[in-house]
């Protein structure tokens, strides 16, 4: 895999299905994600989203079809390869009853410089400057101290500081303000080197900021393009976008 810069994805003919589950969970998915861009993944509940975010980052392997980065199989890489270049954030951001510091590094040999990086980017370096003893701060047990948007940013900007080549969201903003999110996603795009980002999403904000967007439906990614290709040729995804939208007094 080359280094540097984001990683291309292939998806060929992808499948899963859960055991003792007769409907696949995900079915012949199949399209790309060129180097460095920034793909939403949207689609109702069940429709197999996180499944797919588990795939692209080998949570689990596909039982039909071939998940690609830069070309290469994910089952031919060697062990630790993948998550040496990609990371994965899910909604529920786990955090140990340690320091600031420790919940991002994990024992690795990052300095504070880097952490402090990571965590601007991840738009969290504003609240644990105010913290009582910042990176030194000691979040209790499953990060009990902080709001849910503050673990959710500490979660991401733990995944930042290792410079993944892919970083895939899963509904991990979804406690963070609409603002916050948007300033998140803008300094991933921003980098000198970004990171190719896919995201599963569901505000429009979040959906505006991306490349492209794909739409799932029933474990099968049906279209994709746009934002405003897919409100205007999809009914619904603009039915499920113009909902969410409703429900955070935006407008589709």
């Amino acid at each position: 895999m080359t280094g540097g810069g984001g990683a291309a994805l292939g998806l060929q003919g992808v499948g899963y299905t859960f055991a003792g589950v007769e409907r696949p969970a995900v079915r012949d998915v199949t399209f790309d994600v060129p180097a460095g861009r920034t793909v939403a993944v949207v689609g109702p509940t069940g429709s197999g989203k996180s499944t797919l975010a588990g795939l692209l980052v080998r949570l689990v392997d596909p039982v039909d079809g071939t998940v690609l980065m830069d070309g290469l199989d994910l089952r031919r890489l060697r062990e630790g390869q993948v998550s040496d270049s990609a990371a994965f954030v899910a909604q529920q951001a786990f955090l140990f009853d340690d320091t600031v510091r420790g919940n991002i590094t994990l024992g690795g040999p990052f300095s504070d410089e880097e952490v402090w990086a990571a965590l601007r980017v991840a738009a969290a370096d504003d609240f644990v400057s105010a913290l009582p003893q910042g990176l030194d701060t000691h979040v209790g047990e499953r990060g009990a101290s902080l709001s849910g948007g503050q673990r959710q940013r500490l979660a991401l900007a733990r995944a930042i500081v290792r410079r993944p080549r892919l970083l895939v969201l899963d509904d991990a903003t979804s406690a963070v303000d609409p603002a916050v999110e948007a300033r998140i996603l803008d300094a991933l795009r921003s980098s000198d080197s970004p990171a190719t980002v896919v995201v599963v999403a569901y505000r429009q904000a979040t959906i505006a900021l991306a490349d492209e967007v794909v739409w799932f439906e029933r474990g099968r990614a049906v279209a994709r393009g746009s934002h405003a290709y897919l409100l205007g040729e999809v009914p619904g995804y603009a039915d499920l976008v113009r909902a969410y939208s409703q429900a955070e007094g935006v407008s589709a």
